[in-house]
């Protein structure tokens, strides 16, 4: 593990190392809370979210660019109380401790692909997430590749450790190994391979591949996740608009095979990409191109035991945009990062929001405002992906933001310009840097629930 060469700086010598207009335009990136109750009156906020502290991730000898722009998927371990992050930028993982987030590390390259210049079903790692009870991180990488990581020191596993298994694990194809999931009971994960079209399982205990399944239908192979309820991974597989999305349910043991199908209403939500079980056999499709007759970007809620067609609990309006979503047991709230259709369109002065819903009621309880749409017309150096990919755990919520640039639309400034006295900035983040943001809940006495918030100039 190398550690990150960023120190603190006093306030006063990070003021003037910053931009005065990347000050002036903070009031633009601080958070936006809703602030109505079901009947649409003023009530207190059921939490307040404040961005805490903010991460510029260290950039390796070989990102001699010196930004954050390429990083795919993200993990929170509670037992370890660490946020885990795929940095292609760097060919690394990132590591934030949640107690002592100031000091960032990176696992070091074990032979990470890195960004691809042909695109990102060919770049990694991509995939992350912790397994044998956190004592081991599973990254997906590309080509075809699986690697297996010691959670606490970023150790490759070696193959005496891995029952002769060779590390990487090789599960075929000629693109990525992309987002993947966990199944503790059986102890298997299951990962997609999204460019090549299947799924293969992994047992954890002998790390041998078990099974692969064919998935010939679709436009891709997005999230998955494992329901503890009746042991089956869900995996969503985006093909709209004809059939339409679907959530295969996928048997983890032998034979790997679907058990049923849940086909989403383009209406509700199309592109589904992110999911993530919450209470009570509620499955949370973060969603990611526009839902018709409005072309707003949505997620949704459904109840997991429906089929052929989803049973909805809720169409979360305008939350769509989404990448990787994320269920936080410990605030019963869903974290989406999401961009309506206004910030993919140049010149409709859109945001990006981060979308925070209370589980138990189905409302949006805070909309923090991440990044502005900027004036850029032409194209620069970077990604054009913008935020997509978060995780939570205590009461902390950790979004990384990459550095402007890529197609326009552009977003700048972002809260990576967060700044008071109050947040902790650790190296010199800014909007050209690219970030890891970290947001705190403040909870209060009041238990009643924001209304969700209803559309806007910039939400149509």
């Amino acid at each position: 593990m190398s550690r990150s060469a960023h120190r603190f700086l006093s306030k006063k010598k990070q003021v003037a190392g910053m931009a005065v207009g990347a000050i002036a335009m903070l009031a633009l990136a601080g958070p936006a809370l809703t602030d109505d109750n079901e009947d649409g009156n003023s009530s207190k906020k059921d939490e307040v979210f404040k961005v805490t502290t903010v991460i510029q991730v260290p950039a390796a000898a070989s990102n001699t660019a010196g930004t954050f722009f390429s990083f795919d998927i993200s993990w929170f371990d509670p037992k370890l109380n660490k946020f885990f992050l795929t940095d292609r930028n760097n060919k690394a993982i990132d590591v934030v401790d949640a107690k002592n987030p100031a000091g960032i590390t990176q696992f070091p390259n074990p032979g990470f692909h890195g960004v691809d210049p042909a695109g990102n079903d060919f770049s990694g790692p991509d995939g992350v997430l912790t397994a044998n009870n956190s004592t081991e991180l599973w990254v997906g990488d590309s080509p075809g590749r699986v690697w297996v990581m010691d959670a606490r020191t970023g150790a490759i596993k070696m193959p005496a450790q891995m029952n002769g298994q060779a590390n990487p694990i090789l599960v075929g194809g000629v693109g990525r190994a992309d987002e993947l999931c966990y199944d503790p009971k059986d102890n298997i994960i299951l990962i997609a391979s999204p460019h090549d079209g299947f799924v293969t399982s992994i047992s954890a205990t002998t790390y041998k591949v078990l099974n692969r399944l064919d998935i010939t239908t679709g436009t891709g192979i997005e999230q998955c996740a494992w329901n503890p309820k009746d042991g089956n991974f869900y995996q969503n597989v985006p093909n709209d608009p004809d059939p339409g999305d679907q959530v295969f349910v996928i048997s983890p043991t032998n034979p790997l095979k679907v058990v049923r199908s849940i086909t989403i209403d383009i209406k509700d939500c199309s592109g589904v990409r992110g999911n993530a079980f919450g209470l009570d056999n509620q499955l949370l499709i973060g969603c990611s191109t526009p839902s018709p007759p409005n072309n707003q970007r949505n997620s949704i809620v459904i109840d997991a035991t429906s089929g052929p067609t989803a049973k909805v609990l809720k169409v979360l309006k305008n939350l769509g945009g989404a990448d990787e979503v994320w269920f936080n047991p410990d605030t019963n709230h869903y974290v989406i990062p999401s961009c309506n259709t206004p910030c993919r369109t140049v010149g409709a002065n859109g945001t990006e929001q981060l979308g925070i819903v209370d589980s138990a009621k189905l409302l949006l309880d805070a909309s923090v405002t991440v990044a502005e749409q900027n004036s850029a017309t032409t194209p620069a150096p970077g990604n054009p992906r913008t935020i997509h990919s978060a995780a939570a755990g205590g009461n902390l919520i950790f979004l990384p933001i990459p550095a402007v640039g890529g197609n326009v639309p552009q977003f700048d400034p972002t809260l990576c310009t967060s700044f008071d006295d109050s947040i902790v900035r650790v190296g010199f983040p800014t909007a050209t840097t690219g970030c890891i943001t970290i947001l705190e809940a403040k909870p209060d006495k009041d238990d009643r629930v924001a209304k969700e918030r209803e559309g806007d100039d910039s939400q149509n």
